[in-house]
């Protein structure tokens, strides 16, 4: 119980901090952090990346998707199924294909839902409220992408976004999580634990 009320306060907290920030400073620092996380060689050399659609208070990743269409990676995106407690990976081809879903979210319409393994992709990039220097992070509290998490191959690179202010020396932890490999902020990468063998 007390690791419940210890991640609803950074919840609280972190929504309250995001909400709060100047669009201006938020555009600087997101265009900032993405152009770090595009210099990664793990980044760069993946093929199959799987990122969640931005909104609200959340760091806009479209800029993101469309550069990685552009490029030539084959995108993936998240669509909630609520009525199964999970969410089903759907591959993107152009953002005009998402429309809002369920809590909000920027999600695939039911004609271009295009499922996909989550074992064969090569990286996700996990959305997160806050995160700690070992990649554990406390999310929304849906426990989608945990689930979701748990399906990945050992070969999969879970890479994070965030402000520098997300980010926490340690957060509470469960016996469910699973930490990212890397935390993406506008003046740093975070290494938390080894990539997987093959990534650079």
């Amino acid at each position: 119980m007390e690791r419940g009320r210890q991640k609803k306060e950074i919840r609280q907290e972190m929504k309250r901090r995001l909400s709060a920030l100047p669009p201006e400073e938020k555009g600087r620092a997101t265009r900032a952090l993405e152009r770090r996380l595009e210099g990664l060689a793990c980044y760069f050399y993946a093929r199959r990346v799987m990122c969640y659609v931005g909104v609200g208070f959340e760091i806009d990743t479209t800029p993101l998707l469309t550069r990685a269409l552009a490029a030539g990676k084959e995108v993936f995106v998240p669509r909630c199924l609520v009525a199964e407690g999970r969410l089903l990976v759907s591959a993107l081809h152009d953002l005009g294909e998402l429309d809002r879903g369920y809590f909000g979210l920027l999600e695939p319409k039911p004609e271009y839902i295009r499922p996909f393994d989550p074992a064969k992709l090569d990286v996700i990039i996990v959305p997160g409220l806050a995160f700690d220097l070992n990649g554990y992070r406390v999310g929304q509290g849906g426990g989608y992408y945990d689930r979701l998490l748990a399906e990945i191959g050992p070969q999969t690179v879970l890479l994070a976004l965030a402000f520098d202010f997300q980010v926490y020396k340690q957060l509470p932890v469960e016996s469910h999580d699973c930490p990212v490999h890397r935390i993406i902020t506008p003046s740093r990468t975070i290494n938390c634990r080894s990539l997987p063998p093959g990534w650079i």
